[in-house]
């Protein structure tokens, strides 16, 4: 995939498929969802990201863990502060 489409995340919640995390290595971001007792993930480069807690609120503090250790910065974030001091 070579840019974040949100019309992706809402397919896979609309399909009923629940987050489990989102994990990354500062150059790629992985949503991982469980779905019909499978796991399915979508991997995104992590530049221009926009944020999916509008689809999938509990992402909030997944993806304040990431702007923290990897600067990656997510577009339209409610609470974009450091969970770490």
């Amino acid at each position: 995939m070579l840019h974040m489409d949100l019309r992706q995340i809402q397919k896979m919640k609309d399909a009923g498929a629940h987050l489990i995390t989102i994990s990354s290595n500062g150059k790629w971001l992985v949503y991982h969802f469980r779905h019909d007792a499978e796991i399915k993930n979508l991997k995104f480069p992590a530049t221009s990201v926009k944020s999916i807690t509008k689809i999938y609120p509990g992402a909030e503090l997944y993806e304040r863990e990431i702007m923290e250790k990897y600067g990656v910065k997510f577009r339209g974030h409610p609470n974009p502060v450091k969970l770490f001091t």
